[in-house]
């Protein structure tokens, strides 16, 4: 009766195995199926790390068991092999020496520097962000305070006291490029039916030239509703409609966004692929490693924080665990010397730098 009990039991967990391992399965296809053909793939590459640690999970059970059921999960983690140093970085101990033709970039979502009460508090805020990092560019998202008298303390700030002297400011939801070296040519690209854009400068060291891009795509403005997702209210009562509206409203605000970023990705990766000089691009996705948008937007650049991060690399500061959705990639001309995410700062977005040459 026993054997037969472990036996059933065994079974069980691997219909579960299965049924999980589809799900990881959908998350790889997420990146290759567009939204607007299959949302609920999109969905599933939100929730890719947490199938993929499942899926190790049964890993070691079954190993531990010395079960063949090992087969399965073994099989699935192999199939989507290249999407895990997308997640976790394994590149923290090598550190290569820069040149003196090194380009150092920031990508920074400020969220409005809102915790800022002073023009002196935001100006200290951005230059607690630069200081000691020796940048060339940075690329700022959402970059306007709540009042003109912060924005400006924020541009002197940065023009004075962190040497970037040069700058460029519009483009949808607030985005900045402040450089170290003469901009040339700068340019907006809005996106239809959006607020959010990108924005572009072609900057000129010596005699190299380079073009960088700072971008924000669509957000999904969740707001309060990113704490009713895993209320333990809401996950006792599901059957209730009054839960079941709030999380047809969060599905919906979700798919809107994962639309509109398709739509986005597919603008500004086209207007990259004709830039006259090597690309430098940086900013806020607001999505994931594992989605359309990143899959489309990352064709022939490199992933700076593939290429040379150490560590899961969460970017995200608010409630919503192991999110990485901001990113700097490089003209594959390039190689990444070193990549790092600045941990601690006055946003709900981490701050990433990238050194490139």
């Amino acid at each position: 009766m026993m054997h037969w009990l472990k036996k059933m039991g065994n079974t069980l967990l691997f219909a579960l195995n299965g049924v999980l391992g589809l799900g990881l399965v959908g998350a790889y296809l997420a990146a290759w199926v567009p939204p607007s053909s299959w949302y609920f793939l999109s969905l599933l590459a939100i929730g890719y790390p947490f199938l993929l640690f499942i899926q190790l999970f049964f890993l070691g059970f079954w190993l531990y068991r010395r079960k063949r059921y090992a087969y399965l999960p073994l099989l699935l983690l192999l199939l989507g092999w290249k999407t895990i140093p997308t997640l976790f970085g394994f590149n923290g101990w090598q550190a290569e020496p820069l040149t003196d033709q090194a380009w150092t970039v920031l990508s920074y979502n400020a969220h409005y520097f809102r915790s800022s009460a002073s023009a002196n508090q935001a100006a200290a805020t951005i230059l607690n962000v630069v200081q000691d990092q020796n940048i060339e560019v940075l690329c700022g998202q959402e970059f306007t305070a709540k009042e003109a008298a912060h924005s400006q303390a924020v541009q002197q700030a940065l023009h004075q006291e962190a040497g970037l002297p040069y700058h460029t400011q519009g483009g949808g939801s607030s985005l900045a490029i402040f450089s170290r070296y003469p901009i040339l040519k700068q340019g907006t690209i809005q996106f239809p039916n959006s607020y959010n854009g990108a924005l572009y400068a072609d900057i000129q060291r010596q005699e190299t030239i380079i073009r960088v891009y700072c971008f924000h795509l669509q957000s999904v403005g969740l707001g309060q509703d990113e704490a009713e997702l895993f209320n333990q209210k809401n996950l006792s009562t599901l059957n209730e409609a009054q839960t079941q509206a709030k999380y047809q409203r969060i599905n919906d605000k979700l798919k809107n966004a994962f639309l509109q970023r398709e739509e986005q990705v597919n603008f500004i990766a086209e207007h990259i692929r004709n830039s006259p000089y090597p690309v430098l691009v940086a900013g806020d996705m607001n999505d994931t490693p594992t989605s359309y948008a990143y899959a489309q937007l990352t064709q022939g650049l490199t992933d700076a924080f593939v290429a040379k991060g150490w560590g899961f690399g969460t970017t995200y500061a608010g409630s919503l665990p192991l999110l990485r959705i901001d990113y700097i990639f490089a003209d594959p001309t390039w190689d990444v010397a070193h990549f790092a995410v600045l941990p601690g700062q006055d946003s709900d977005h981490y701050p990433i730098r990238a050194t490139v040459q």
